[in-house]
């Protein structure tokens, strides 16, 4: 491992070289043994311990917080209003969170608040698909880390969902860090678009990695590529969730 004190090592013999070669222009009678020849290799030798000096120490490991966000939109073929029900009454949490890397272990909720002030006829439409109702729910979510490179076995999340006739966003982020995760948030919203919803799907994460302090750009780009692999495998995760019920009826939406 490279320290300041080769650094130091490195700044002392180039201060050498260049007081012999000082010395040498300074003394006539002396000069003569250094041919210039040999001020060319010592100039050379000098360069060269400096640069070696300065890629040592751009090679010493350092901590770095390296960070990676990635998002995704897509369309699913189905109306939102069927989508709401199914993402209420069949949990769609593990579709939400769990990807390649994660698989939920417990989630527990905290908070529940259900609107149904802007609807007339609760029960019917809800019957019918057609809820006005408005509903808030607060969990704790806690998953598995697969990732050793995390030297964390498990984080936990606070998931905040809201959800309304008209649109729905659920956010999950992590209560504390684990391991070398420092920060994971994923979130998804969803809109209607005519017989179709229209959904989106973010990852946000900051992770801290032990590198050549050269390379702190190439961690970004690891981490980068993972949150493309999570947005990629909850957009998956989601479409087969919402494809497995599609066709199910479903009796009120929460």
């Amino acid at each position: 491992m490279f320290s300041t004190s080769s650094l130091t090592d490195v700044t002392g013999w180039t201060t050498k070289l260049v007081g012999i070669m000082v010395a040498a222009s300074q003394h006539p009678h002396r000069a003569k043994f250094m041919t210039k020849t040999r001020l060319r290799w010592i100039a050379a030798a000098g360069a060269l311990l400096i640069l070696g000096g300065l890629v040592a120490w751009q090679l010493r490991p350092v901590d770095y917080l390296a960070s990676g966000a990635d998002s995704r939109t897509l369309v699913i073929d189905v109306p939102y209003a069927k989508f709401r029900q199914i993402m209420v009454r069949k949990n769609a949490t593990a579709a939400i969170v769990a990807h390649g890397g994660m698989t939920l272990i417990d989630e527990r909720t905290d908070d529940i608040s259900v609107d149904a002030s802007g609807d007339d006829r609760p029960i019917l439409n809800a019957i019918l698909g057609r809820s006005q109702t408005d509903l808030s729910a607060v969990k704790q979510i806690t998953v598995s880390l697969e990732d050793p490179m995390l030297e964390a076995d498990r984080l936990v999340l606070r998931q905040q969902s809201d959800i309304t006739a008209t649109g729905m966003t659920s956010t999950s982020k992590s209560k504390s860090a684990a391991g070398r995760l420092k920060n994971y948030q994923t979130s998804l919203s969803a809109e209607p678009s005519g017989e179709q919803t229209t959904v989106t799907i973010a990852v946000n994460l900051d992770v801290l990695v032990n590198v050549p302090k050269w390379f702190t750009h190439k961690a970004d780009q690891g981490v980068e590529q993972a949150a493309m692999d999570a947005v990629a495998g909850q957009t998956e995760s989601l479409q087969s969730f919402i494809a497995e019920h599609a066709d199910k009826r479903i009796v009120l939406p929460f």
